[in-house]
């Protein structure tokens, strides 16, 4: 159990206060999912802050803390394997291979727009 002002239970609500919607996009086929990207989000800060390496273990977690888990936005707990179905796609707003989020990340480009590149002749 984890007190009212713990300092995770600060964070999650600072995760709700700073977090921005994405614009709607259409519904893709199928079932529509129960958590959000934010819950999910949350879930996901929950794993990596207190370390926990398996879905067993953070759904284990997440039973025996049910202040976490509703600061997470979980009325109920999901399976288990609803959080690594939700993981294997997320970020579910990333378009860009990763590739191309690490080149814009850290403010480079993926080709030299002036041509002196190696392997390249000057006539």
């Amino acid at each position: 159990m984890v007190a009212e002002d713990h300092t995770l239970l600060k964070l999650l609500a600072l995760v709700d206060e700073l977090y921005e919607e994405e614009e709607e996009t259409p519904r893709p086929r199928g079932r529509p999912l129960d958590y959000n990207e934010l819950v999910m989000l949350k879930v996901f800060i929950v794993m990596v802050l207190k370390r926990i390496k398996h879905f067993k273990t953070l759904h284990r977690f997440l039973g025996q803390n049910p202040a976490i888990r509703q600061a997470c936005g979980l009325p109920s707990l999901p399976d288990r394997r609803t959080f690594g179905r939700r993981l294997k796609f997320f970020p579910p707003g990333a378009r860009k291979p990763d590739s191309e989020l690490g080149r814009e990340a850290v403010g480079g480009r993926s080709k030299r727009r002036d041509g002196g590149g190696r392997g390249q002749v000057d006539a």
